[in-house]
């Protein structure tokens, strides 16, 4: 059992919860991901943002990641 929290990074989903409930996984709000294809910044802010679960050693969910471009 844990909690997943929905589009991390927004509102209260915030880095506290992290050390303070038994999270098991992460999902990154669309917003965050929406221009990637196009955005440099947006790139680097995703990478960003992906790494912290990665470090953590929690399971990522990332809204909007449809197309392979995306994925690059």
């Amino acid at each position: 059992m844990g909690i997943y929290v929905d589009d991390f990074g927004t509102g209260y989903a915030a880095f506290n919860n992290l050390k303070n409930f038994p999270v098991k996984s992460l999902k990154i709000a669309r917003s965050f991901v929406r221009d990637l294809a196009s955005d440099l910044s947006d790139r680097g802010i995703a990478k960003a943002i992906v790494a912290i679960p990665d470090g953590l050693n929690l399971s990522i969910i990332v809204a909007g990641m449809e197309t392979p471009a995306k994925w690059e």
